[in-house]
């Protein structure tokens, strides 16, 4: 039976907050009416991410994944901020106030001197430097707990094994990818409602849809933004700035994730082009770009885009079926150059050129595929593709050849049969289509296995992959090997 088409678009236009820098200067005499003083209950529960973040086992649903999972919006707006100054503080231990821009002009962040103290207590901790000079100087060992003791022991020793100061980064980024991964958290009408001063920072929605209609318009937490601006402060061992577009661990966690948001059908465009702009040449990211536009192209996205209604402020980043098309074109082709023997970015940069009427140059494409595929569902996709550009040219032999290989190769699926009778009226045989759609009639019952068709998976089929990317990903960073 052909499953319902569930998709959701997530929309990152409306964001407050797009920048931010440390200040080295004092606290002001007087502050602005948008300024905002860190409470002591803020910092304490940031001790708490600092906490979960050491202690998440990556790839498991663990009481620290679910502690921040529950959190609300305003509360992962401030941690964002924090972990901000967080970053800066691990750079530079010096600076004392923090400001984010927003459109409606720069936010201090303003911390009390003993809040102060224990956020660059916690930097320390996060960089396992307790025993430095600097972090002596502030006693920053005495504004500890055990649990951040025993964090700062292990970012020691994977910066004794690694050079690097990025532990609480990485593993940062990986919590928050489980908790929308595993947890797949969904705010409730009051945790979604925003105070009546919401906090700067990041604001998000998500347009849900099913079989091309809208359902919802929802807002949703900022765990993907928390994740990307974290590895995005990625310095690798000897470098004085960031480079996380040097790093394999960063592109590694942009392919799994990516992966994983197209094989659930929870598309993000923001999130895809910044692990391409970080990663320009790398052929997987610029597939899956690809495939990101090919399904943005689909008549259901399309149809749904065109019944969304947005709140104020926010829109649909999604251009015409032929735009989409077109942005997916450049992809795959991009992809195929950097990555010849791509199999599958053939098979769908051919699929792309036949529906925008490119069929000659689309059969190029699709021959090369089927010599490279050695895959049983995307051979049959190849074959059903190549079969409707043949067609298209006029090759009516060689289409039904095709066609009739996609069939044999899954004897349950319908596709064939309908695109066999499509062919036969086609050429006047009236009798032939008729006894196609009769083959298929004939088909076992939609709910037996046996009717198996691969086109009905087709749009999630590049993402048949992901648990291993994810495996993958998280297999260094696990401390319990049987996981």
């Amino acid at each position: 039976m052909r499953p319902l088409l569930l998709a959701s678009v997530l929309v990152a236009a409306g964001v407050t907050g797009t920048a931010a820098q440390a200040r080295r200067s004092g606290q002001p005499s007087s502050l602005n009416h948008r300024d905002i003083l860190v409470t002591s209950e803020r910092v304490d529960r940031f001790a708490r991410w600092v906490k979960a973040v050491d202690a998440h086992e990556p790839g498991t649903s663990d009481e620290a994944l679910e502690d921040i999972a529950s959190w609300p919006g305003d509360d992962l707006r401030a941690l964002w901020a924090d972990a901000k100054f967080l970053v800066a503080l691990m750079r530079n231990l010096e600076l004392n106030r923090f400001s984010i821009d927003d459109p409606r002009g720069s936010v201090v962040i303003i911390y009390s001197p003993v809040l102060l103290q224990r956020m660059r207590a916690m930097a320390c901790a996060a960089i396992g430097r307790l025993a430095s000079r600097d972090c002596v100087a502030i006693h920053a060992s005495d504004n500890l707990d055990r649990d951040l003791h025993r964090m700062a022991a292990n970012a020691g020793s994977d910066r004794e094994r690694t050079g690097e100061d990025n532990y609480i980064l990485r593993r940062a980024a990986l919590l928050h990818a489980d908790i929308e991964i595993i947890a797949r958290p969904e705010f409730t009408a009051a945790a979604a409602v925003r105070s009546a001063r919401p906090l700067p920072g990041p604001q998000l929605v998500r347009a849900d849809t099913i079989d091309g209609v809208s359902i919802n318009v929802r807002e949703v937490g900022i765990h993907w933004e928390i994740a990307r601006m974290l590895l995005a402060a990625i310095k690798p061992k000897g470098a004085d700035r960031p480079q996380p577009g040097s790093d394999p661990m960063v592109r590694d966690w942009y392919r799994a994730t990516v992966t994983w948001m197209q094989h659930v059908e929870s598309h993000d465009t923001d999130h895809v082009n910044r692990g391409r702009a970080l990663f320009p040449a790398d052929p997987v990211l610029l597939f899956l770009s690809g495939t990101l536009h090919e399904i943005y192209a689909t008549p259901e996205i399309q149809s749904a885009v065109r019944g969304v209604v947005m709140p104020t402020g926010y829109s649909m980043a999604i251009g015409s079926a032929r735009a989409e098309l077109r942005q997916a074109e450049g992809f795959f082709r991009r992809a195929v150059e950097r990555a010849p023997e791509m199999a599958e970015g053939h098979l769908r940069l051919g699929r792309v050129l036949g529906l925008l009427g490119h069929h000659a140059d689309a059969i190029v494409e699709l021959r090369q595929a089927l010599t490279l595929l050695d895959d049983d569902e995307l051979r049959y996709d190849g074959e059903l593709f190549a079969g409707a550009e043949e067609e298209a040219l006029g090759r009516y032999d060689e289409a039904a050849e095709l066609y009739k290989q996609a069939s044999a190769r899954y004897p349950g699926a319908q596709s064939p049969f309908i695109a066999l009778s499509q062919l036969a009226r086609r050429r006047g045989d009236r009798a032939g289509a008729l006894a196609a759609m009769e083959q298929m009639f004939a088909l076992p019952s939609p709910d037996d296995d046996a009717r198996q068709d691969p086109w009905w998976v087709y749009k999630i089929a590049q993402a048949r992959n992901v648990d291993d990317r994810l495996d993958q990903l998280r297999a260094p960073f696990r401390r319990n090997s049987a996981q």
